[in-house]
């Protein structure tokens, strides 16, 4: 649904969403932050997908390195993402190559939440910490490192900072820890084992394409929390603030649940660089002409905008 009536003045909904967010704080009302893959991209976390939604080619190398593998077990080749990044790439005869992306993908998040997150954090510490929540399809631990308690985030896809046993041969979770870490810096060829003998490898803790072997009690934990919160802030209550930053299209789950909360809510804030990702809704319905405040910039631009408006120190 394309939304004709939308202004994409950045000043003014600036302007607008920092009134918005004043009248928020002072009702004590609930915000709820949504982010996406453009979230992290200033501080340098890889996305899969170049602007033209063709495969990067690290991602290239990884598959190439992949399909190497399978052809000399006699398999059918991975054509895309979709059919490398499974369960099944766990398996002996991939565990090695599946492990050198994971590898790459673990290694890469470690890196300094940029100006971006450390902004959303003194938003949130401005609105008031007990009255705020993060959903992320992100799984590079970013909020938290950057001093989001982890009780007020939920991951929807996971996170790279806990492993599984890849079986499973029971519902543990492993810290990804220093240990860990040098371990993986040190050996460009490790696969980690199940700790509990069962002869698997250990993944990550991350939802992939068809993953009916992901172990969900973390995630079950984080649904709690945020359920919790809705119940305490949301519930029964409109005036409540939605935040979306750096959600794409190619996997719309943030922009649905984002968006499903902002025609609940009293303001629906959508950061996002491209217009047309600002204008165009996954959901059938147009926001109301008064509430949808787009943002048409990167999460580091917009975010010092709403913490210079709100004269934040």
């Amino acid at each position: 649904a394309m939304a004709e009536h939308i202004s994409l003045d950045f000043d003014e909904n600036i302007e607008r969403a920092c009134a918005k967010i004043r009248k928020g704080k002072e009702e004590g009302a609930g915000m709820i932050i949504l982010t996406g893959a453009g979230m992290s991209v200033l501080s340098g976390v890889p996305v899969f997908r170049n602007a033209d939604g063709s495969i990067s080619a690290d991602f290239a190398r990884f598959l190439k390195g992949y399909n190497e593998a399978r052809k000399r077990h006699g398999m059918d080749p991975a054509e895309d993402w979709f059919d490398f990044s499974v369960p099944q790439m766990f398996k002996k005869e991939t565990e090695l190559e599946a492990w050198h992306y994971w590898r790459w993908r673990i290694l890469r998040t470690l890196v300094q939440p940029s100006s971006d997150y450390t902004n959303l954090m003194r938003l949130v510490q401005f609105y008031g910490n007990e009255n705020t929540f993060i959903v992320t399809s992100n799984c590079d631990g970013l909020h938290e490192s950057a001093g989001m308690p982890s009780s007020k985030i939920q991951e929807i896809h996971g996170s790279l900072s806990r492993l599984q046993c890849s079986r499973p041969c029971g519902r543990e979770l492993y810290p990804v820890d220093n240990e860990f870490l040098e371990k993986l810096r040190a050996d460009e060829n490790f696969v980690p084992r199940c700790p509990k003998g069962c002869g698997s490898c250990l993944r990550p803790n991350v939802m992939i394409f068809g993953d009916f072997l992901l172990v969900h009690s973390h995630l079950a934990e984080q649904q709690a929390n945020l359920e919790r919160f809705e119940e305490k802030c949301l519930d029964n209550e409109t005036n409540f603030i939605v935040l979306e930053i750096g959600a794409g299209v190619v996997v719309p789950s943030i922009r649905y649940t984002a968006e499903k909360y902002g025609s609940i809510g009293d303001c629906f804030i959508r950061v996002n660089p491209s217009s047309n990702e600002c204008v165009k809704m996954q959901n059938i319905s147009t926001p109301p002409k008064d509430k949808y405040l787009p943002l048409v910039a990167r999460s580091d631009k917009a975010l010092s905008s709403l913490c210079e408006g709100l004269n934040i120190p």
